[in-house]
């Protein structure tokens, strides 16, 4: 892995470019270097602190960084905003002699500050004072600047350090890491600067960032199968998400609407070690990396993408879980008091709440639609809408794997599991072929209850016939996975028990159940092989 030298650069300039460098010779770049917004740090923020006592300031050209000099401060230092007019010396001279002068300037009452201007050019800034001022002090000529904008860079009671909006720029801890407000990161620091607020955003080599990733996404405490595969995940869903935060100023973000990213404070020995062993391999389809999504548990059965967002993803195809890792089962309880009141906030016009009927339920017992029946109408709840309808009366519901009043799937009894032949990742035999000669046995009740006991497989889905015409015909059938017509009234004594298992919209990997698979034997391979159909995996 390439290892660059530490350091802090940026162009203030919101729409920062994109560092690409191509790895392998495929339809597509691996990016060597991301930026990332560290929005649970310093977000739209007037100042930040920097903790490192000493920086090195640079440029950023042709994708390496050009050291041009270091600034100092015993206690760290703070970054703000600048903004307004600012009397800037004219002439560019070296880092020495701009801090002479603002050194002398700055014992005559003047509010001078070193300038960086970028390829080892530096200057002088003087705020709060004139152009004929500053002149006069400085012997220098100068130029009004009145709609300056920019960054400071304080420590000691005094400005050390001012650069303006597009400039490309950075600064860096010489221990190659940086520490900004209490939390301390590989790479390069800059800050993306829009309006009168700033983010910081962290430049980092993209196998540093899984470094803060992993562990931050995935237990450490996971075996080392299921880290492997949770580090490709990661690696091939930020390759596609790059563009993110493009009108931010950076590319992703650290919270959960890209991935979690917590930086070298975040960092264990185990997880570097499967970034380290998995470096550069990502997934793909067709030649192309895929958006790997991924969440905590499916309860039992992945989700199809159509249903939980529009499009169909050939390779977001809903599979049985192995056997997932840890109890992730779940329980909420809503009245039919809550269940008005959350109605009336909405302005849902259906009259009282009278019951919550399920209408469509999928292979593994997945909640697809369901119907909130009123005096006077109804409301269709379907995909994601399911899971955060309810947020303001019991709270969002983890998964769609649910049952109400024990009616629809039962978690304990109705999940679908597939033995596997061997239990080291040696054996030949293949996920697909155990499950499609083993099979499961499908456990349901309510109207799917003509299905109890019947074998199913994962090759084709041979379900025994039955003339019993109380069982259900699938109205979407995608492979393996259908999705059945029903009607399971669900109200009882005026309240609504929803038990579940999973957590999350189910896409894709699952963490517990990748952990479950590298418990069980199961090469990382295999595991994303698993959840994501008809991928390869590239280096």
């Amino acid at each position: 892995m390439i290892k660059w030298k530490q350091c802090m650069f940026g162009a203030v300039l919101a729409g920062a470019v994109c560092m690409n460098m191509p790895q392998a010779a495929f339809a597509y770049d691996v990016p060597e270097m991301i930026e990332v917004g560290l929005e649970s740090v310093c977000k739209n923020a007037t100042s930040a602190s920097i903790g490192n006592s000493q920086l090195t300031v640079g440029t950023l050209q042709n994708d390496k960084f050009r050291e041009d000099g270091t600034i100092s401060s015993s206690g760290g230092f703070t970054a703000k905003m600048v903004r307004g007019e600012v009397i800037r010396i004219s002439d560019s001279m070296s880092q020495k002699d701009a801090e002479d002068l603002a050194y002398s300037l700055r014992r005559t009452g003047f509010d001078a500050a070193c300038g960086y201007l970028g390829n080892n050019e530096w200057t002088v800034y003087v705020q709060n004072s004139s152009r004929s001022e500053v002149e006069s002090a400085s012997k220098e000529s100068a130029e009004r600047i009145s709609d300056f904008n920019g960054i400071c860079l304080s420590g000691g009671g005094e400005n050390l350090l001012i650069v303006s909006n597009g400039v490309d720029y950075g600064f860096g801890g010489t221990d190659e890491t940086f520490t900004i407000n209490g939390k301390q990161y590989r790479g390069c620091l800059r800050f993306a600067v829009n309006g009168t607020v700033m983010t910081a955003v962290n430049v980092v080599d993209l196998e540093e960032y899984l470094y803060g990733v992993v562990p931050a996404e995935m237990p450490a405490s996971y075996g080392e199968e299921a880290l492997k595969a949770q580090t490709l995940a990661a690696r091939t869903y930020a390759m596609t998400k790059l563009s993110a935060h493009k009108s931010s100023g950076y590319e992703l973000c650290d919270t959960i609407n890209c991935q979690v990213y917590k930086g070298y404070s975040g960092e264990n020995a185990k997880t570097n070690q499967a970034v380290d062993h998995t470096e550069g391999e990502i997934i793909c389809y067709n030649g192309t990396p895929i958006e790997a999504v991924f969440s905590a548990s499916t309860g039992g059965y992945t989700e199809n993408s159509e249903n939980v967002w529009n499009s169909v993803v050939p390779y977001l195809r809903a599979v049985p879980e192995v056997g997932e890792y840890g109890n992730n089962t779940w329980e909420k309880t809503l009245t039919l008091s809550q269940l008005d009141s959350l109605l009336s906030s909405k302005g849902e016009n259906i009259g009282s709440a009278q019951d919550i009927v399920i209408t469509k339920i999928s292979t593994g017992g997945r909640v697809q639609e369901m119907k909130i029946v009123g005096t006077s109408g109804s409301v269709t709840l379907t995909k994601e809408n399911i899971r955060t309808y309810f947020s303001g009366a019991c709270g969002s519901l983890p998964s769609k794997m649910f049952t109400i009043n024990g009616k629809g799937r039962d978690p304990s009894s109705g999940s679908r599991t597939v033995q596997r032949q061997a239990t080291t990742s040696s054996s030949t035999g293949s996920l697909t072929s155990s499950a499609a000669t083993n099979g499961f046995t499908a456990k349901t009740e309510g109207t799917l209850s003509a299905m109890n006991g019947k074998n199913m497989k994962l090759d084709g889905l041979s379900v025994s016939e039955n003339t019993n015409s109380n069982q259900n015909t699938p109205v979407i059938s995608t492979g393996d996975y259908q999705i059945y017509d029903v009607n399971i009234s669900t109200v009882e004594n005026g309240t609504f028990v929803f038990e579940g298992s999973g957590n999350g919209h189910g896409v894709g990997l699952s963490q517990n159940g990748a952990q479950g698979m590298a418990q069980q034997g199961y090469s990382y391979e295999e595991i994303i092989k698993h959840y994501y159909t008809g991928v390869t995996i590239e280096r």
